[in-house]
């Protein structure tokens, strides 16, 4: 029998290969997604979106532990502390329907390769266990956030 990780392991790779997903939903990245579909398929393709987006900034473990409201929240503060946030303030969130919450603390921004880059800790707090994970991600020429490294 074929073990189920492995391929599991390549359906995730394949979903994610290649996509810059990042963008802060501004039209022309997000524009034909919906696109002659009903408002349900529209909101499903902008979950899915959100899923894939935490799961390159935060990993796949913790971001598979997360149901889709707090994937949503959680993605919302993460750029919201990329954009915004104040180096080592950390930016909270929290799911009080789930239990779940978190706090990202972006680093100083500094310029690599002319983009606009942050280091970054996510922290996020699944049934009384803390998880982390650490990046950095970098503006891309659309003003979104990718992670990268």
């Amino acid at each position: 029998m074929i073990s189920p990780k492995p391929a599991l392991l390549l359906l995730a790779a394949l979903a994610l290969g290649g996509c810059d997903l990042t963008s802060r939903g501004d039209s022309a990245a997000t524009g034909s997604i919906g696109a002659g579909r009903g408002a349900g398929d529209a909101a499903m393709a902008s979950s899915a979106l959100t899923n894939v987006e935490l799961s390159r900034l935060i990993g796949s473990k913790i971001g598979s532990a997360l149901n889709d409201d707090d994937r949503r929240l959680a993605y919302e503060a993460q750029i919201r502390a990329l954009e915004t946030g104040s180096p080592g303030a950390p930016m909270p969130w929290r799911n009080p329907a789930s239990g779940r919450y978190g706090n990202i603390v972006p680093g100083p921004a500094y310029d690599r390769k002319g983009a606009q880059c942050r280091g970054y800790s996510h922290s996020v707090t699944i049934g009384g266990q803390l998880e982390i994970a650490r990046g950095t991600a970098c503006r891309s020429p659309d003003g979104g956030w990718s992670a990268v490294g």
